[in-house]
């Protein structure tokens, strides 16, 4: 008896037991990796680690007419690389990506990447990705990975299209750029949904979204940064074009700039929000951005905000700068949507210079129909400066919209001699005040504001 209950059970175990991948080990040769790709496509060892530290040097498609170094992932079970430090780089004056995953919406790949660093990709065609293509329903995932000098016409780093998913942990995107076509998203960009944990996106170009572009689905940002980017129309660190979601929570988002070459306006150093989507910040600090005025209505050199619902929770918005005449929001910009300043949250330190600035700290203005509507609870609005001839609202200066202050303040901001108000100007009354401290701007309050604001003296 004993005997059939020892084999009874060992039936048990042996029909529950998860039988692991088996890894394959690949020499410092680019013909073994494509060869293990290529049977880890086929469901043979999918685990793949790669000799610690090698080069491996791609200097070619995969196969004439390809527009990727390395065989695309078509396995929707999973394919791992382990790469123990080594670098895989593009070498060749020949235009190619380095990985795919999927090949469409109906062949799909899911790939690991760990402890890896992927350079030079730069594909031909129109589709994206310099390092990374995540095409349509696959997966991609990558820990301590390194994407470094990538180049394409969208997404210069990795690209997730719609449908994706995504996950980078502890991972660098950096020194990437796009060029031509699209334009956006110099270190990554999002239509899925994707989770940043602890990555640092740095040293990034674009002509729109210099580190991240974010068109749909949902981008998680958990920590890490977003800083030393450059975009040349719109949003130095991320352009969010209001169609999706946006989460970040814990991070920096520093001296991004938006500068002179592109071919529209000058907006959102640090972030640039478009049209409708939820952009929400939690514990993060947007800081050191810079927006180099060309236009009427170029600003936000910390955040421009078109129409999205844009809420800042203990968030900081500080040391944002304007350059150049008729700026407008050095901190935050708003020509529609809604702008939340919640628990904590500071707009502080910022600074248009330039004749004609408007909003130091905080503009509003309704351009396309809709008025922009401002919450402002318990936190605050100080320490902003607007300079220069014919320069207004330090603090806020409202050409248009709605705004609700309570438990807050609107200190100590710096406009140039009266008559502008140091505190706020507004072309509609301000009522919903409630105890909130409107004191100590320069040259004054709210006088010489065309509108009243209630409780604001001198």
């Amino acid at each position: 008896m004993s005997s059939l209950v020892t084999l009874a059970l060992t039936g048990v175990a042996a029909a529950t037991a998860t039988v692991p991948a088996h890894a394959v080990s690949v020499p410092c040769d680019t013909a073994a990796l494509i060869a293990a790709i290529n049977n880890a496509n086929l469901n043979v060892d999918t685990v793949i680690d790669l000799e610690p530290y090698c080069l491996y040097e791609v200097a070619a498609p995969y196969m004439a007419g390809a527009d990727d170094g390395l065989p695309p992932i078509t396995n929707a079970n999973g394919v791992t690389i382990n790469g123990h430090n080594a670098t895989i780089k593009r070498v060749s004056a020949a235009p190619f990506r380095l990985f795919e995953v999927g090949t469409s919406a109906t062949v799909l790949g899911k790939l690991t990447l760990n402890d890896l660093t992927v350079m030079n990709g730069q594909p031909s065609g129109t589709s994206g990705g310099g390092a990374v293509l995540v095409n349509r329903n696959s997966t991609f995932a990558g820990t301590n990975v390194a994407f470094q000098g990538g180049t394409a016409n969208i997404g210069g780093g990795i690209r997730f299209l719609p449908g994706t998913t995504g996950t980078l942990t502890k991972s660098r995107i950096s020194d990437n750029r796009t060029s031509g076509g699209a334009s956006n998203g110099g270190g990554l960009y999002s239509e899925g949904q994707v989770t940043l944990v602890k990555t640092h996106i740095t040293s990034n170009r674009a002509r729109i979204g210099g580190g991240i572009g974010h068109a749909t689905g949902t981008l998680t940002i958990n920590g890490g940064s977003i800083k030393h980017n450059t975009a040349f129309d719109n949003g130095g660190g991320i352009d969010s074009d209001g169609r999706g979601t946006l989460n970040v929570t814990g991070t920096a988002i520093t001296d991004n700039r938006v500068t002179t070459g592109g071919q529209g306006t000058g907006t959102g150093g640090g972030v640039q929000i478009g049209f409708g989507g939820t952009q929400t910040f939690r514990n993060a600090t947007i800081e050191g951005n810079t927006v180099t005025v060309r236009a009427s209505d170029d600003g936000g050199g910390g955040i421009f905000n078109l129409g999205g619902a844009l809420t800042l929770d203990h968030t900081k918005v500080k040391g944002n700068k304007l350059i150049g005449e008729a700026g407008h929001g050095a901190g935050i910009s708003a020509l529609g949507g809604t702008v939340q300043l919640l628990n904590g949250s500071a707009v502080t330190g910022n600074l248009a210079a330039g004749r004609y600035s408007l909003g130091g700290g905080i503009y509003t203005e309704n351009l396309f129909g809709t008025a922009p509507a401002v919450t402002v609870s318990k936190s605050a609005i100080d320490r902003n400066k607007v300079s220069g001839t014919g320069s207004r609202g330090a603090g806020i200066y409202n050409a248009d919209g709605t705004y609700q202050l309570t438990d807050s303040s609107v200190r100590f901001n710096v406009a140039p001699d009266a008559p502008a108000p140091g505190g706020i100007w507004t072309s509609t009354a301000i009522t919903a005040v409630t105890n909130t401290t409107i004191a100590d701007n320069a040259p004054t309050n709210c006088r010489y504001s065309p509108a009243a604001v209630t409780s604001c003296v001198g």
